[in-house]
């Protein structure tokens, strides 16, 4: 028994090597399978907590609580740009303030249009876009209360500095505000979240005026690696088990019966959506004027509902245990037991001294 012995304890070893990773929450966390496609549900995205601000990740399907309310809201008035009921993370001031003055330099003044947004207003846009457009078409141009990157704190619809017909509009890309916001915003930390030709990868449609901010380290690695910050973070931080969609039966037309074929109509083309629809008005009018400190680390999750228990979410910042690393495991566990009963029986068939 004494040769038992060593080759357990070995096999123990190795246990904890594969399965310590995975149980004990290590710092390499990868995506649990591929990006999903654009579908919409409603599933608690993870990380979430005030703190993981960079590595959240909302849309069509991810969302955050109705009661997630970012701690340190501040104005825009603080990085020196018009609005003081328009307000951002503290994170992202100072960030935003040196992008406001380069631009400024560049004759591509900027401004701002709309900023953070709580559930209950999120809820309020998108209802009017519904109202404007139908649930079909405003799902492309509008965001769901809850998987709005405007709630995170840390997106904002800009325009130019005076405001032009162009605010909110795919043509404000032609303009020097829109062109030096494409080429420059990144360099101090805000990306593009829905860039032009991206629309099957980001859910919705292009929206030229739309960053979000991620700092200035993270953006210039989504930059560089030429995915769109929902795959980047999705492949990166997200933790979140999102399940394949579910097919729904379809009823089958009655016998002798043929369908109707009606061709869809174009979608109008409209300013995007993730601006407040009251301040939207049509092509050609003006519409009204509508970075680095850190969040207390620790900062509580923000309290709601649990996902649907069909998907459940991971713990925020934990990775979910390796497919594989739970095959091995579990051998090695039933090779730990089979060597234990060994042992004990052997002992039982020794004869007492």
């Amino acid at each position: 028994m004494t040769r038992i012995a060593p080759v357990a304890a070995a096999l123990a070893v190795l246990a904890l090597l594969l399965l310590g990773p995975a149980a004990g929450g290590g710092s390499t966390v990868r995506a649990m399978g591929d990006l999903p496609a654009c579908r919409y549900d409603d599933i608690l995205t993870s990380p979430r907590g005030y703190a993981d601000w960079q590595q959240t990740l909302v849309d069509t399907i991810l969302r955050v609580t109705k009661t997630y309310v970012p701690p340190d809201l501040v104005p825009v008035t603080e990085a020196g740009l018009a609005g003081s009921k328009k307000t951002i993370r503290a994170i992202a001031v100072d960030d935003l303030r040196a992008m406001a003055d380069a631009a400024r330099a560049a004759n591509a003044a900027i401004g701002v249009q709309s900023s953070y947004r709580s559930y209950a207003e999120q809820q309020a846009v998108f209802d009017d876009w519904v109202a404007r457009l139908g649930r079909t078409e405003a799902l492309t141009v509008s965001a769901r209360p809850g998987h709005s990157e405007h709630q995170l704190g840390l997106a904002i619809d800009f325009r130019s500095d005076p405001a032009t017909p162009l605010t909110l509009h795919t043509d404000w890309e032609s303009t020097p505000a829109g062109i030096w916001m494409a080429a420059h915003a990144w360099e101090y930390g805000w990306v593009m979240s829905y860039p032009k030709g991206k629309s099957k990868l980001t859910c919705y449609s292009y929206e030229p005026w739309h960053f979000r901010y991620v700092g200035r380290e993270l953006a210039a690695q989504i930059h560089d690696s030429g995915l769109t910050p929902r795959q980047f973070l999705w492949a990166t931080f997200t933790t979140t088990v999102v399940p394949p969609p579910t097919a729904k039966p379809t009823a089958a037309p009655p016998k002798n019966t043929v369908a109707p074929s009606a061709a869809p109509s174009a979608a109008p083309e409209s300013p995007s959506p993730s601006a407040p629809a009251e301040t939207l008005g049509a092509p050609g009018s003006l519409p009204p004027l509508v970075t680095a400190v850190p969040a207390p680390t620790g900062a509580p999750l923000p309290e709601g509902t649990p996902a649907p228990a069909s998907t459940p979410a991971p713990v925020d910042g934990q990775p979910a245990l390796d497919a594989g690393q739970a095959v091995v495991g579990g051998a090695i566990a039933i090779v730990l037991g089979s060597l234990a009963l060994t042992w004990f029986g052997l002992r039982r068939r020794r004869p007492s001294a």
